[in-house]
């Protein structure tokens, strides 16, 4: 009887594997035990190596340098790494998204062609966009995706990604234990050995700094000016950036993201009518009000309204309904069975929408024409823009269901968005600015042809009503204002600035405490100095060219 209970267990599986019942007398198949473990040691060799070069890769560009000629290697690091873990995954890719990849490398070169941090901030989001449509369009299926399956996968793919970030510890151990002893054990060690030479290296690097002044000089012209707390961080960044990648590899790889498309058309079009209708027929009246009142002027506008208050009352509530409409019409297409009444409602939806997103439009160019440019105006009219180039886009999926509307999205998006990144706002802010404010005051001092204008601050004589220059939004421009900031006069303004400054530092002043001198800095001295301390400070590494126009027009002067 023990025998046959003996043998009876010898050809049981157990889940879990033989750590859980030590006592029985058997041993799993090598190959169930395998299929039991969520462990893929095939990735330690495939992907491991490249992610603690790329990590490292990562590290070196983007360090303290979000701007710096190295953006446009990262990117490119960052696409080769992307098309090597590709072809380790045995996927044949044939080159295809060449125009994804070419836009992410543009926005690569535009960060270290622009010192607007905003600028810089958004082309570091839609790089990430970017290359997660990329991955995800060559991994999985997505002829059928639409926008909401994007955007739960590009979620999906970040969440996923960092859950799996620590998937390399049992991936490893069960490398080890397959090649226990064998020559490919070796690649292991001389990775880790790789990892333990960055604490290392970066001891020596401080040592040999603090030891020779000309191997200190080189290393800040390379990497700048770094101290112990830096190369903690450097090191700390590479790790976290190793664990990532291999965790998005990982999850890649293996495919784990839901692919398939539901078709979410079956709520009932009397719903969706009923919803839209009396909207719609809002609208229509709405619109022929802007015709009548604000585009032909043939109305009269309330009592005490200027234009420019009339069109500032409103542009920031069209720009809301305008997205809002975007959705109503998007919810209209994706979550109800066609209907031709529906769709004609649709349709007049998006009509309107163009009108409104015209109104808005005029509305913010009137209110410029007052009170000058900023960023966010700059950036409302490019985004009224774009919602306008998206409604053909929505009103040809209303009228063609298989109009690819996310494709045609992500291309306006990127190529206006590409416009936006090489524009450089700040130029046209300055440039815009200043010579209207010289033309409204009736001086002939600003040309733009010769740049020789000195920008004082406003004073007291300027005509009662009239809208005074931002100064202080002016000084705190990026860099990418200097060719208009940076002129002749204003060079040399600062220079006597700079002048008196050392004088009342090293005390030779002799006409008073020389505190006046500090006191009396203007607007455009203010900018040339901030941004002369920030184009000194750059390295090698983080050289832009906006910062460098600013240093070669202080060396010229």
């Amino acid at each position: 009887m023990e025998k046959n209970t003996e043998n009876m267990t010898a050809g049981m599986i157990v889940p879990g594997g033989d750590n859980l019942y030590p006592n029985l007398p058997y041993k799993l198949p090598e190959e169930v035990r395998k299929k039991s473990s969520f462990a893929r040691p095939e990735l330690v060799s495939r992907i491991a190596p490249a992610s603690f070069l790329y990590a490292i890769f990562f590290t070196f560009c983007l360090y303290k340098n979000a701007s710096g000629i190295a953006c446009p290697f990262y990117v490119a690091g960052t696409i080769g790494f992307a098309v090597y873990t590709i072809r380790k995954s045995g996927i044949s890719w044939k080159g295809g998204h060449i125009l994804t990849l070419a836009a992410s490398l543009l926005l690569g070169i535009s960060n270290c062609f622009t010192d607007n941090a905003k600028i810089i901030a958004m082309n570091e989001a839609w790089l990430f966009v970017l290359m997660a449509y990329f991955l995800l369009a060559v991994y999985f299926d997505t002829k059928n995706w639409q926008f909401g399956k994007f955007l739960e996968n590009i979620l999906g793919l970040t969440a996923g990604s960092i859950g799996k970030m620590f998937s390399f510890f049992p991936d490893v151990q069960a490398w080890l234990e397959e090649h226990r002893g064998t020559k490919n054990s070796q690649a292991l060690y001389v990775l880790t050995g790789a990892c333990v030479s960055i604490p290392l290296t970066a001891v020596v690097l401080m040592m040999l700094s603090s030891a020779d002044v000309i191997f200190r000089e080189s290393m800040r012209a390379l990497f700048g000016d770094l101290d112990g707390w830096d190369v903690f961080c450097c090191i700390l960044w590479s790790v976290v950036m190793f664990f990532f990648s291999y965790g998005m590899a990982s999850m890649l790889d293996g495919r784990e993201l839901n692919e398939s498309v539901k078709d979410r058309r079956k709520g009932q079009p009397v719903i969706a009518i009923s919803a839209t209708a009396l909207i719609a027929l809002i609208y229509v009246y709405f619109c022929v009000i802007q015709v009548v009142y604000l585009f032909a002027g043939y109305g009269t506008l309330p009592a005490g309204y200027t234009y420019a208050q009339y069109a500032r009352q409103g542009f920031f509530q069209l720009l809301f309904i305008c997205l809002m409409n975007l959705i109503l019409v998007l919810a209209g297409i994706g979550f109800f069975r066609e209907s031709r009444v529906l769709k004609g409602i649709l349709l007049v939806i998006s009509a309107c929408t163009f009108i409104m997103t015209a109104s808005s439009a005029y509305r913010m160019l009137l209110y410029i024409s007052v009170y000058y440019l900023t960023f966010l105006r700059i950036f409302v009219l490019w985004a009224l823009g774009v919602i306008a180039l998206l409604l053909v886009g929505i009103v040809g999926k209303t009228l063609k269901d298989s109009f690819p509307l996310f494709r045609y999205g992500l291309l306006v998006i990127t190529l206006c968005y590409l416009v936006l990144s090489f524009g450089q706002p700040d130029y046209w802010i300055a440039r815009y600015n200043v010579e209207k404010y010289y033309v409204n005051a009736g001086r002939s001092e600003y040309t733009s042809q010769n740049n020789t204008a000195s920008y004082p601050e406003e004073d007291a004589a300027e005509a009662e009503g009239e809208i005074m220059l931002d100064t202080r939004y002016l000084s705190g421009l990026s860099a990418d204002a200097a060719p208009v900031i940076l002129s002749r006069a204003n060079l040399e303004q600062y220079e006597i600035y700079r002048e008196q400054q050392e004088k009342w530092e090293n005390g030779k002043n002799t006409g008073g405490s020389g505190r006046e001198y500090v006191d009396s800095q203007t607007w455009y001295i203010s900018y040339i100095a901030r941004h002369a301390e920030r184009a000194e400070k750059m390295s090698l590494r983080s050289y832009n060219f906006s910062r460098g126009y600013v240093r070669r027009a202080l060396e010229e002067q």
